[in-house]
């Protein structure tokens, strides 16, 4: 009887208890990308773009657009003036760098000084 009880209770937990699942990022079509862009759910690439250009100044080589964790981003490869590639993961609905990296040393906040 105690063995049944455990295997029920086991069965149970193992079903009910929140488990961590890494899913893997979504590529998703330009279609798609262009429904999230015309319900206001994410900003287009030239908006991300835009807003990237204030703190890394280069040429845009490749974006892909991912959806992953239910959260939207934009991984960018960019030749910067030095001709370096520098990619870039940016939150899709901001523009702004994924929180989880370190920004490269040719992107940073341009810094105005007033004299």
């Amino acid at each position: 009887m105690k063995r049944l009880f455990f295997i029920c209770f086991f069965s149970l937990f193992t079903l009910l208890h929140p488990t961590i699942i890494y899913a893997e990022p979504i590529e998703l079509e330009h279609y798609q990308a262009k429904a999230l862009v015309n319900s206001g759910q994410i900003l287009s690439l030239n908006g991300a773009l835009s807003v990237v250009d204030q703190f890394c100044q280069g040429e845009l080589i490749d974006a892909h657009l991912y959806q992953e964790d239910h959260k939207w981003r934009y991984d960018l490869q960019i030749k910067v003036q030095r001709g370096q590639i520098v990619n870039l993961s940016i939150d899709a609905t901001n523009g702004q760098p994924v929180h989880s990296i370190v920004l490269p040393s040719e992107c940073r906040k341009h810094e105005t000084a007033t004299r």
